[in-house]
């Protein structure tokens, strides 16, 4: 709740200064506090970056968005807008690394965006457009410009690889891929897995899949071929439009 004489908004992780409204070359135009219909805050955009203390760390924070029950949900370390007046380059020169262990390796990262589940274990790592992450998957070693998803036991639950990639499934090879438009965040992305390490899913722009002499085809960049695998059934999806396989995974074969 925001305190209407000092303007401070008083959170679970402290007291919190949004910005005074006053423009400059790198505030981005946004309600410096925002809240839900109950009342409670949704999101502070900071005067300043503050360190938030969490469970998995502290973290410098300039925006924070909250769960509705008072929980933090996503934080951006900073939140410039860039202009003419302001590159990508000045803002990456205040951009802090952290360490984190991600599925049992040590990495050091400069997030862009972290996001927590309410538990406050992170969910999503993204990075920034600059940065790479190199990180050890159940299916090899995977290259990543946009960032990570983790289950909330720590294990990856998505990942998007860099363009090109080729990784080795039980039906042949493909090259994992789906465009976004905007790159904000590092969840969903084309190659998932549950929570003991099984690949559970991947979609593509880039690869096509055979089932007894038919070919299935990604129709363009933003129709991707998706693909659910459970145990032996496999879920295609396509064009909002679901094909169901019931087969042993030797009879599909990428291509």
């Amino acid at each position: 709740m925001a305190d209407q004489l000092s303007n401070i908004v008083k959170t679970k992780y402290g007291d919190l200064i949004p910005c005074s409204g006053a423009s400059d070359y790198r505030k981005k135009y946004r309600c410096p506090v925002d809240h839900y219909d109950n009342g409670n805050v949704k999101s502070v955009y900071l005067e300043e970056p503050q360190n938030i203390d969490l469970p998995e760390g502290t973290f410098q924070a300039e925006l924070i968005t909250f769960y509705e029950d008072g929980n933090v949900k996503r934080i951006f370390p900073l939140y410039g807008q860039l202009s003419a007046f302001w590159s990508l380059e000045e803002e990456l020169e205040f951009a802090p690394y952290y360490d984190f262990c991600l599925d049992g390796s040590s990495v050091r990262i400069r997030p862009q965006c972290l996001y927590f589940y309410p538990s406050g274990k992170i969910r999503s790592i993204t990075l920034w457009p600059t940065d790479k992450l190199e990180i050890k998957t159940p299916i090899g070693t995977v290259i990543t410009t946009l960032g990570i998803e983790l289950h909330e036991n720590g294990s990856i639950r998505s990942i998007e690889p860099i363009p090109g990639t080729v990784i080795t499934t039980p039906f042949g090879e493909v090259r994992p891929f789906i465009y976004k438009e905007l790159m904000l965040h590092a969840e969903d992305s084309s190659l998932t897995f549950d929570d003991k390490g099984e690949l559970t899913g991947l979609s593509t722009i880039c690869s096509s899949l055979e089932h007894n002499g038919v070919v299935i085809k990604p129709s363009g960049i933003n129709s991707p071929l998706s693909i659910k695998i459970r145990d032996k059934e496999i879920l295609v999806r396509l064009n909002d439009s679901d094909i169901r396989i019931n087969t042993s995974l030797e009879e599909v074969r990428f291509r």
